[in-house]
């Protein structure tokens, strides 16, 4: 099992009230836990380079998910990472040496699913020579699949 996983922290996501049930058991035989969430704009904002907001709300979420850790016995770290995915994944990369990576995303399909992550899952396998689990949620929080490579 993974020792150091990095979990990727996306929006309403982490507003979940626990840790997902399906996410569970490989955070719990992790011996180190790294999450890092992405500061997430919008489109006008990205191009304005107005990110404060952005910084702000991926704080918020990070504690949020540092909570519900907590709250489960869990001991996790991790930082407010750069809005593209993909690099905050690397910066994180350079700083935590994970051996697996969990990504939570939106279904396709799903009402919350957006730009940020179409091919996100195909890219961070493609850059990072990182064994990969991807959980997709539904519109009410719950995992519809689990894919692994």
């Amino acid at each position: 099992m993974a020792r150091r996983v990095l979990v990727l922290s996306n929006e309403e996501l982490a507003d979940a009230n626990e840790v997902p049930p399906a996410i569970r058991p490989l955070i719990d035989e992790a011996e180190e836990i790294y999450v890092v969430a992405p500061m997430l704009t919008t489109w006008m904002k990205w191009l304005t380079n107005d990110s404060d907001k952005a910084r702000v709300a991926a704080d918020e979420r990070l504690r949020t998910v540092f909570d519900h850790m907590r709250a489960g016995g869990l001991k996790p770290h991790g930082e407010v990472g750069a809005e593209n995915q993909v690099a905050a994944i690397a910066d994180a990369l350079a700083q935590f040496d994970a051996d697996l990576i969990v990504l939570r995303l939106h279904s396709p399909g799903s009402e919350h699913e957006n730009r940020r992550e179409h091919g996100i899952a195909e890219k961070v396998r493609s850059d990072f020579d990182v064994p990969t689990i991807v959980f997709y949620f539904d519109d009410e929080g719950q995992v519809v699949e689990r894919e692994e490579a």
